[in-house]
């Protein structure tokens, strides 16, 4: 199972590895109005959705007519009521749970047709198994959840792109390679100076301005990266020039190869180039890892295990494949 947080912080649960999230993106805030959509990777026969909404005089009058209690946020596990509605054009099996101040609604629908069979069956388990597992946030405790979850989607996002750099390099792809690589090398660098910070500072904060850049954000530049992981001792003098130099040469590449004298060899021989700071980097990251490890605090401070398991693989994949979204998966 893997842990879905919706946009807001309002709400947590579980959902199956081999799932997604079916709105159009899930790294863009749906509207309040439209419920959150859930299914196989590969195509759904009933169709999961699930809406949480803050109580108003409508929502508070069908709660009074169905004689629902009013749950708490605290209570080990909530609980949903459930009712089956038939119609000629669709089965609904509907959910409800009245939960602090917020009402959750939820929907498995399917068509009357393949009703009862037995991938209908797996898959309305599959409904109350996540809806087992729902979780309601409280006000104060939402941003703590909202810097986790972007932490979690920064950390999936380096691993798509060791994925994408891996695919590129079969397909002989460099410029494809030298673009992940840069994003590679601004991630691991913000990541270092997030590392850093928790050190120095001895506690477990996030910057979440250094995992995010919203629409209307005031970007923060890799180069600025650069400058303050010298500043503050994160990389060498020497490690910052060739970063620098990286950086001239990749914009060569990408914006001024038919009026510089930069060849398709070149190119080449940058990707390479790449990769030896990429590692010089990953080495560093290595010893901040090693520093929380060894210091009981920092993201890596409490129970970090360098071998992951089956499972944390199996996660991992699934997360890499999210960010992937709906592109066709290749067989090898």
């Amino acid at each position: 199972m893997k842990l879905y947080t919706d946009a807001s912080g309002k709400f947590q649960m579980y959902i199956p590895l081999d799932w997604e999230y079916k709105n159009p993106s899930y790294y863009k805030t749906s509207s309040e109005d439209k419920p959150h959509a859930f299914g196989f990777y590969d195509k759904s026969i009933g169709a999961f959705q699930l809406s949480c909404h803050e109580v108003n005089q409508h929502i508070n009058n069908l709660i009074t007519s169905r004689e629902e209690p009013i749950q708490s946020s605290d209570s080990e596990k909530l609980v949903f009521n459930e009712q089956f509605i038939r119609s000629e054009m669709f089965h609904v099996y509907a959910f409800s749970c009245a939960v602090d101040d917020h009402y959750i609604f939820a929907t498995y629908t399917v068509k009357p047709n393949a009703h009862f069979t037995e991938q209908i069956k797996i898959e309305l388990q599959e409904v109350r198994n996540v809806l087992s597992s729902f979780k309601f946030i409280k006000e104060p405790f939402r941003q703590m959840v909202l810097v986790q979850r972007r932490f979690n989607l920064f950390m999936s996002a380096i691993a798509t792109i060791m994925d994408l750099k891996d695919k590129a390099v079969k397909k002989e792809s460099y410029i494809e390679y030298i673009v992940f690589s840069a994003n590679h090398i601004d991630a691991l660098l913000r990541l270092s100076l997030i590392l850093t910070n928790q050190l120095k500072d001895k506690n477990n904060n996030i910057e979440i301005a250094l995992l995010f850049q919203n629409e209307s954000d005031k970007p923060i530049l890799e180069r600025s990266i650069y400058q303050k992981c010298l500043d503050i001792g994160i990389i060498s003098n020497s490690l910052f020039d060739r970063l620098e130099e990286l950086y001239k040469e990749r914009n060569k590449v990408i914006h001024r190869f038919i009026i510089t004298d930069i060849r398709t060899e070149d190119i080449f021989n940058l990707a390479f180039s790449y990769q030896n700071v990429i590692d010089e980097v990953e080495s560093i990251i290595l010893s901040l890892e090693e520093k929380q490890i060894n210091q009981g605090f920092g993201v890596w401070g409490n129970n970090f295990n360098r071998k992951p398991d089956l499972d944390e693989r199996q996660l991992l994949q699934s997360r890499i494949r999210d960010k992937h979204g709906r592109l066709p998966i290749k067989k090898d």
